[in-house]
């Protein structure tokens, strides 16, 4: 008996420790982690929102709202899209329905306008409740700054199912007797609106409701309402919030779009047509409502235009900050030769290049909708009742300050350089000074890259001249430029710079409140006046002599360009080079003093959210271990609080370390990389390694890798939990030799992760994406050191993809090879030599590594048929080689069941070759077209051949 008892006991003992054991990630395990998103805080920093999803979508989420003051906090199961209200007392949000119950009801074949909608629903900050809630609701809006009443849109109601017995009945009653028709129920024929009130508790319905815009503040909004679809409009309205009622601005028209509010809803707008035409022919007029009186601004015939322009509906208009201007856009009238005579069947359908096109056919196409919509702004100031033009064909785009009501703008147009932009990089622009008063415009900078920024008074523009590389002012006014940095012995752009072209600036860190910009070095943060020349001051001090990265933030998402303070002084982040650690200051300005704020050893810091009116301020903080969850800083020398704690679950999954190593490249180049362990490393055991590699990644170091399948490449966090040893290699570039290059950084990396002694020599591969998938292509073809490789969207070919087309924006990639990231820096006849050396498929009859390539049929950045030229070659040589091509994917993939598929297909793939596992049946024996969909082929194929040796037929 006694000997029985231990037994059970030494059982139950075991099998607790059982439990506990850590297991490894797997597929399916995806679906566990979760991310944080749409973060918010209220004006006085109380009430602090944000939304945990599922990363894959597979699941449920949750809304949470924590209340700074007391500290407690209220969660929603599958709460998102939230706002809080402009006072800070409520919440506004939406629920979804449980994911198993959607997906259900799709299995099901429910029809979609019975199936489970989402639901609205109103938290009290106060009370720590749920105040009420709506059902049914397609969405919401409230004014960002405005108080008590939320606009609510509803899905139109379900119709009660039918008596079929109590119908039957009526409907003899009603045979030979007249009766009053039943008024008709709006909520069942069409979605409409609900008005809520919070304050009187009430709600108002608005049917047929179309389009509406509500004011930053204020109590009253515009709205239209329509008879359906291709039926035409019924009127626009203007609401009063406080008296909960409506009045007509205008009814009778076929067509009322792009309605607009002023910020504070005394004024109003919006655009119409009068006769129901052809969609893409109706002739439309703006309307500016004041005080509920209307005025016709323009009209069919041309009213306030230029000659033979046309007012534009593809724009809405829009009020300045203040209200003082209505911007509105308008076109030249297209006079196309169009033969009417002709049936659809008998007009021939050619795309006609020209040489002379300043952009080609591609982009044309790509870019066919915005050119079709294509308008120029003009302004109508409310107090006098001018209309200025701003630009027309001359300027593309025109450029206003944050308020819209500066004096001067600035417009450019990149005309004259367009057909250039095939090969050349950067991008050239003339700049023009354009005064909003008059509409006068000035040339002021000619051949510029960059986009100047304008300073918030408006008087000035900061730029930086590649050329020159320096950073200047330009004064708006007089037309005057004047350097601010040609004086200084720092260089302000990239030192590091390795691609064929001028070098980029280290960057722009926004105008201060006492009328000064900043500018970055390398290191530090300097100031200089804009309107008198002086001395610029590194104000940061000791970026460069520490090798500290010191940056501002710019957190006011209505002023971009502006530096944030923190109890007026500066707030920057600091980032140490040294170590990859981040810490938060703010800086004094005047004499360089700096308090820390958030100071926290090997992690990452990210996602600022600062109060408008108090110094709460939300951010989130990582490492590898440590997934990036909230947390709140409540005043310059409090200890942050964590807010969220998004995936517990990882406490019960093996997870792994990160290391930064450094050696040296072949060509003494001294190179860092990121070496990613699994948890319980042993040093006297051999691992296999999987090296990714993009550019340079070690500034990542302390980075979250969220297990999730894969658009591209391969997951650290997987990795490691499945005990691979993951090494990630910084890269650096020799001009016209990106082949070698990567061979010099990577193999050399290799080679050192291997001297340390834990590395399986005899099970390494390797793994990239894009231009890392290039670079894998080339390695297979100079060395053998890898067992297997897979690469993601590959060139293979530089000599055909130098005259190919980035599909999804239409460009020529020519001036990736000659001024970009493929290095190479002359053209394909200058430099042929060059693109036969650096082109993978030259070098297939080299090729001994299993190769798994990955090449989507929409790819719109590298051709898909430059995986073909790949695959095909390693096939008609019998090398082996699979290519994944995913229907109506993109460059990465977007699809989560596609990515799922390649998480498994690729981790097959290289089990099979690193760690022994039996292969796949796709990798064995195919899958034929007839299967496809069908039988995905994911189980293992028991009877094949020892790794290597199988054949897919």
């Amino acid at each position: 008996m006694f000997q029985r008892i231990a037994l059970l006991a030494l059982f139950l003992g075991s099998g607790l420790c059982f439990a506990q054991e850590k297991k490894s990630l797997t597929h399916e395990d995806y679906n566990l982690w979760k991310r944080v998103q749409n973060t918010q805080i209220s004006k006085d920093g109380n009430t602090i929102v944000t939304t945990i999803v599922t990363g894959t979508g597979r699941g449920d989420g949750y809304i949470k709202i924590y209340n700074a003051k007391t500290g407690e906090s209220f969660s929603f199961e599958n709460g998102y899209n939230s706002r809080i209200s402009g006072d800070g007392n409520y919440v506004y949000f939406l629920r979804k329905p449980a994911y198993e119950l959607t997906r259900s009801e799709k299995k099901e074949e429910i029809k979609e306008e019975k199936r489970t909608k989402d639901a609205f629903f109103i938290y009290d900050v106060a009370a720590n409740k749920i105040l009420d809630s709506v059902q049914r609701v397609k969405k919401f809006e409230a004014p960002e700054d405005g108080t008590g009443w939320v606009v609510i849109e509803k899905h139109k109601d379900l119709k009660p199912e039918k008596d079929t017995t109590a119908a039957k009945a009526s409907e003899e009653k009603e045979k030979d007797s007249l009766k009053t028709k039943k008024p008709e129920n709006l909520a069942l024929k069409a979605d409409y609106a609900l008005v809520y009130h919070l304050k009187k508790g009430k709600t108002d319905s608005i049917f047929q409701i179309k389009d509406l815009a509500l004011p930053k503040e204020g109590n009253r909004f515009i709205f239209s309402t329509t008879k359906g679809e291709k039926k035409g409009d019924l009127g626009v309205f203007a609401y009063d919030v406080r008296e909960m009622s409506r009045k007509q601005l205008d009814t009778g028209r076929y067509a009322y779009t792009q309605l607009a509010i002023d910020n504070s809803g005394q004024q109003l707008a919006y655009i119409s047509a009068k006769d129901s035409t052809e969609t893409d022919s109706l002739k439309y007029e703006l309307f500016y409502v004041k005080d509920l009186a209307q005025k016709q601004l323009t009209d069919t015939l041309g009213k306030n235009l230029k000659k033979n322009w046309k007012l534009s509906a593809a724009q809405q208009p829009q009020f300045s900050e203040n209200g003082k201007r209505l911007f509105f856009y308008s076109r030249p009238v297209r006079d196309l030769d169009v033969d009417t005579t002709l049936l659809d069947e008998e007009i021939p359908q050619v795309d006609v290049w020209s040489y002379k096109d300043k952009l080609i056919q591609p982009e044309q196409k790509a870019r066919l909708e915005e050119l079709k919509d294509k308008a120029y702004r003009s302004y109508y100031d409310t107090s006098n009742g001018k209309i200025v033009q701003l630009h027309d064909e001359t300027l593309e785009y025109i450029k206003l300050g944050d308020t819209g009501e500066q004096r001067y703008a600035l417009g450019y147009t990149s005309t004259p350089y367009n057909v250039q932009r095939s090969w050349e990089y950067p991008w050239l622009r003339d700049y023009y000074i354009v005064d909003t008063q008059t509409g006068e415009k000035r040339l002021a900078i000619e051949a510029q890259a960059m986009d100047p920024d304008l300073s918030p008074d408006g008087n000035f523009a900061v730029y930086y001249d590649m050329e020159d590389r320096n950073w200047w002012v330009l004064d708006l006014k007089a037309n005057t430029k004047r350097s601010l940095t040609k004086d200084l012995q720092v260089n302000f752009f990239d030192e590091e710079n390795d691609v064929p072209t001028m070098p980029w600036p280290y960057g722009f860190g926004g105008f201060t409140e006492d009328g000064k910009v900043l500018l970055y070095d390398q290191f530090d943060i300097w100031s200089t006046s804009l309107a008198k020349a002086e001395k610029p001051v590194n104000i940061t001090r000791d970026g460069r002599k520490n090798q500290i990265v010191y940056r501002t933030l710019r957190l006011d998402p209505d002023h971009r360009n502006n530096a944030s303070t923190y109890h007026k002084d500066l707030l920057v982040t600091a980032f140490d080079e040294k170590d990859k650690s981040e810490a938060l200051f703010s800086l004094d300005s005047r004499n360089g003093k700096k308090q820390v704020l958030i100071e926290d050893a090997a992690h990452h810091l990210s996602d600022f959210e600062l109060a408008e009116n108090d110094d709460n301020l939300v951010f989130a903080k990582e490492n590898f271990q440590h997934f990036p969850d909230l947390h709140l800083l409540k005043g310059p020398k409090a200890e942050p609080v964590q807010l969220t704690n998004a995936n517990p679950q990882q406490k019960d999954f093996k997870w792994g370390t990160v290391e930064m190593i450094s050696w040296e490249a072949y060509d003494g180049t001294q190179l860092d990389g990121l070496l990613y362990k699994p948890e319980g490393f042993d040093p006297n055991r051999k691992y296999p390694l999987i090296t990714y590699f993009y550019e340079k990644r070690s500034d990542n170091l302390n980075r979250y890798h969220s297990p999730q399948p894969s658009a591209s490449i391969v997951n650290m966090s997987y990795l490691v939990s499945n005990d691979y040893v993951v090494f990630v290699p910084d890269i650096v570039y020799k001009e016209g030799k990106p082949g070698a290059s990567a061979y010099n950084a990577i193999v050399s990396g290799v080679e050192a992760v291997e001297k340390l002694g834990f590395i399986d020599s005899e099970n390494m591969a390797i793994q990239g994406q894009s231009w890392g998938g290039y670079q894998v292509a080339h390695l297979v073809t100079v060395t053998n050191k890898f067992k297997a490789a897979m690469a993601g969207a590959p060139v293979s070919n530089m000599t055909s993809a130098y005259g190919g087309i980035r599909w999804q924006s239409g460009l020529s990639r020519a001036f990736q090879y000659e001024k970009t990231q493929s290095r190479i820096g002359k053209n394909l006849w200058e430099g042929f030599d060059l693109y036969i050396e650096n082109s993978p498929l030259f070098g297939i009859p080299n090729i001994e590594t299993p190769l798994l390539i990955m090449h989507n049929d929409e790819d719109g950045a590298v051709p898909y048929y430059q995986g073909i030229e790949m695959f095909m070659g390693m096939r008609r040589l019998n090398k082996p080689v699979w290519l994944l091509v995913y229907n109506d994917e993109a460059h990465n993939l977007r699809k989560t069941k596609n990515r799922f598929d390649l998480s498994i297909r690729m981790m097959q793939f290289f089990d099979h070759y690193l760690k022994d596992a039996p292969a796949p049946e796709w990798m064995t024996q195919g899958v034929p077209a007839v299967m496809k969909g069908k039988d995905l082929r994911y189980d293992l194929d028991v009877k094949a051949t020892s790794a290597g040796s199988e054949t897919a037929n």
